[in-house]
């Protein structure tokens, strides 16, 4: 047993590989009409590291908190990608009770009762100087830009198609023009989160994912 405690560190950073390789597959398939990964079809029996063996290891409290919230946060992006973006099942979204039902349903999951108190922000603050708290609000509310990308997306097609003659120009509802306003900001704030930082250097996965979203 002693013999594998010097690599428990390398375990917890192992899972956090794991998990955070959920995340490409799932960007990408928002994005272009590919087959899903089936390595998303282990996400529920990946276990969340170890708080314990990783505070046994140095990490501290706060960079903890953050990441946990972080795995929350890609789970739902996963969930939502899955729900909204799967190339086998993708919805043609139409202003229905329940597609209604089922945004509230996403939206409640995305309410900030996951982010730790040291996190907490309210939406009109001031981005976060610090890069552990610009993530996780970068990632809150990508996860919100996703949600609501299909009502900004029937709207523009629609004004496209009005502006080429192909189709006539078409009157939306309140609900679609409110989720498409919601989705705009949710655009704003999710690159707005990093204005905070100066002169910082970004410490990201990868500075490419990050600019595109």
């Amino acid at each position: 047993m002693s013999k594998l405690v010097p690599y428990a560190n390398h375990i917890f950073c192992a899972r956090h590989i794991e998990v955070a390789n959920y995340a490409p597959p799932s960007d990408i398939i928002a994005e272009l009409p590919l087959p899903h990964s089936p390595i998303l079809a282990y996400e529920e029996m990946m276990p969340y590291p170890s708080a314990h063996l990783a505070k046994h290891y140095g990490f501290s409290e706060y960079v903890l908190q953050s990441y946990l919230a972080q795995l929350y946060l890609r789970k739902k992006l996963n969930q939502i990608h899955q729900i909204l973006y799967h190339p086998d099942e993708q919805i043609q979204l139409q202003v229905t009770d329940q597609t209604v039902a089922m945004i509230e349903e996403l939206e409640k999951s995305l309410d900030q009762k996951f982010i730790p108190w040291k996190f907490k922000f309210h939406p009109n603050d001031r981005p976060a100087n610090d890069i552990l708290a610009a993530r996780l609000r970068a990632k809150y509310w990508g996860a919100q830009v996703i949600t609501y990308r299909p009502f900004i997306r029937m709207i523009l097609e629609s004004n496209f198609d009005a502006a080429t003659g192909s189709a006539p120009a078409q009157d939306f509802s309140d609900v679609v023009i409110g989720y498409a306003g919601k989705g705009l900001r949710a655009l704003i704030e999710s690159t707005r989160a990093f204005h905070g930082l100066g002169e910082q250097r970004f410490i990201i996965t990868n500075v490419f994912g990050t600019a595109h979203a």
